[in-house]
């Protein structure tokens, strides 16, 4: 079996639908953190975890300069921002790039902290944003991957409703 070495090669941020090109210089993608709690019963052994919930979901995206656009968007914590990182992924095999699909990336959230940047001489000024997220949802190759939405209480992997069962049974 050949062996496929994948990158995504690049990346465009938006914010309410505006471009950030050449602007932003990384984001972190929230990362899906499982609660776990501990269930004791007479006649078990030992003790095990079981899942019971989601973690909070936090993004970041950091800037290469100071923009007043992007913080005039950070300095309001009362309104819901979308932020979609459209990027391309490569896959590369012994020949070269054997194949390159779109990634993206939505992300519902109030920016919860910003960092308006650093200044030095003759260096970038970073500036850097918190997102407190409530809606999440990635695609890699057109095909859904996973999605989260805290307000609703989706969580779908690869398009199947992970919680359909749990909201029947309380009514939902």
């Amino acid at each position: 079996m050949p062996i496929e070495v994948s990158k995504v090669f690049n990346a465009r941020v938006y914010i309410d639908g505006t471009d950030f090109i050449a602007k932003a210089e990384e984001v972190d993608l929230p990362k899906i953190r499982f609660k776990f709690s501990d269930a004791k019963a007479l006649g078990l052994y030992g003790e095990i975890e079981l899942p019971s919930g989601l973690d909070k979901l936090e993004a970041r995206i950091k800037f290469n300069s100071i923009y007043g656009d992007f913080i005039a968007l950070a300095s309001n914590p009362f309104v819901t921002r979308t932020i979609i990182i459209r990027g391309s992924k490569q896959d590369w095999d012994q020949r070269g790039v054997a194949r390159e699909v779109p990634v993206k990336a939505e992300i519902r959230g109030f920016f919860k902290e910003f960092d308006s940047g650093k200044v030095k001489g003759r260096e970038s000024a970073e500036a850097e944003a918190t997102i407190s997220v409530i809606y999440y949802k990635l695609e890699v190759d057109n095909k859904e991957v996973v999605e989260v939405d805290v307000m609703n209480n989706i969580y779908k992997v690869e398009g199947k409703d992970i919680l359909q069962t749990y909201k029947a049974n309380i009514g939902g």
